[in-house]
Parts: C-alpha cells; structure tokens; sequence
C-alpha cells in the first residue's frame, strides 16, 4: 500500500510539474526577446579573455559578433536603428588586436556603410581612416573609401577634402592617378573650381610625363568636361588640344 501511495504522489507531482510547465507556456508564448542596440565595447583586456588570451581567436570571435548585429532572435533590425558610436568602438577595438586584416574595414565600407541614415557615417569614415593607415599593401584603399562616405554618403566635403589630401600623400609611383587626384574631385564636387582647376594642372605639371597616356587623357577629360563651363572649355588652350 505505501508503495501504490508514494507512486501516486509521484504521478501527482509529475501532473503539477506538466500543468505548471503548460502555464508558463501559455503566459509567455507570445514574449519575444527585445534587442536593445549594439552593447557597449568591452576593455581591450575583457575583450581578449573571448580567445582566452589568443588575440588572434580574439579578433575572429568578436568579428563574427560584429558581422551580425542587428540579426538575432529571429529577426532583422535595420541598420538605420544601430547605435554607430557604439559600432565604431567596436570596430576600433578590433582593430587592437589586428590592424591588418582586411574583414572589418570591409564591413565598414561595404555593409555597415550602406545605412540610409548618412549622419551617423561619421565613427566609420574615423575607423577607415585608421585602417587606411596600417602598414600593409593596398591598406590605403581603406582610406579613399573613408574618402567615398564622407564624400558621397555624408556631403561633409571638408572632412573628404582633409581626408582626400591626407590619401594623396600616401601616393607612390605604380598607384593609381585617381589617388593623387582626389583633393581636385572634392574641390570640385563642393564648388571650389578654380582651386580643382589648380590641384590637377599641378598633378599634370609634376607627374604628367610619368603617367600613361590614358590616365593623362582622363584628366584632360575631367578638367574640360568636370571642372570647366562649356564656354570656358571652348577657349582653354588644354581643350583645344583635345580636339
């Protein structure tokens, strides 16, 4: 008898356990969980402890936190609604532990970067501007795309213009012309022609003989097309020459 009573109390309490299980069920089926922003950026130590010690593991671990912002519990959050000061830390911390991997200046220029919400560009175009800066090849086409944000995206040309002639300096011979043409593009863009008209006359006039004739021509182009009024281009000698 005492058996048969302990085991219908065991099937009472399984009962009560299923019951309760089922209530707590119905109370919260349809509680779905809130994303309150990108969190803020841990120390560099409290980061690190993420690859128990390993920078390297470090930097891959809280890369594919950052890659997926905004895309947990089964939702998508627009990037409109990201805090980008906190997405610029973030960014900037990882870059403390490898400044010369490509992957997040990657998903500054060409994800993050694609927000409708222009104005908050600006902890981006500041992290690529560090990024162009680290020592590697090619690690300065991360600062001509700071450049395009602040340029094109922002309409901030003094921030481009600043950037623009900090990327000219970085020119070497065998880089693109375009690289030491930038300060005339934003110049231009913001209305200041004569002062593109000089930047490129004077690109021509110290390099022209070392660049090839194609990129020479593009600049011809820019200068007659771009820069110049269709009545001024009629009588400005370069011009001519062109026809």
């Amino acid at each position: 008898m005492e058996r048969i009573h302990s085991r219908h109390i065991l099937y009472g309490l399984l009962a009560m356990a299923v019951l309760c299980n089922s209530l707590l069920w119905l109370s919260v089926r349809t509680s779905r969980e809130r994303w309150l922003n990108i969190p803020p950026a841990p120390s560099v130590l409290g980061a690190s402890l993420s690859g128990l010690g390993d920078r390297g593991l470090a930097y891959r671990v809280l890369g594919l936190g950052v890659q997926n912002f905004g895309d947990t519990g089964g939702r998508v959050i627009s990037f409109k609604d990201f805090n980008y000061e906190e997405l610029g830390r973030w960014m900037m911390l990882e870059n403390s532990f490898d400044p010369h991997s490509d992957f997040m200046p990657m998903l500054a220029a060409y994800v993050y970067g694609g927000t409708s919400e222009t104005s908050k560009l600006g902890p981006l175009v500041d992290y690529l501007e560090v990024a162009g800066d680290a020592e590697g090849e090619n690690k300065w086409r991360w600062l001509a795309q700071a450049v395009f944000l602040a340029r094109h995206k922002m309409k901030d040309y003094e921030r481009a213009y600043g950037l623009a002639q900090k990327l000219a300096g970085m020119y070497k011979p065998g880089m693109p012309s375009w690289v030491l043409q930038m300060p005339a593009f934003v110049q231009n863009n913001r209305g200041a022609k004569e002062d593109a008209l000089a930047l490129m006359l004077s690109i021509l006039d110290s390099e022209g003989d070392k660049l090839n004739p194609n990129e020479v021509n593009a600049m011809l182009a820019y200068i007659c097309d771009q820069i110049l009024k269709p009545d001024e281009a009629e009588t400005y000698p370069l011009c001519e020459q062109r026809r």
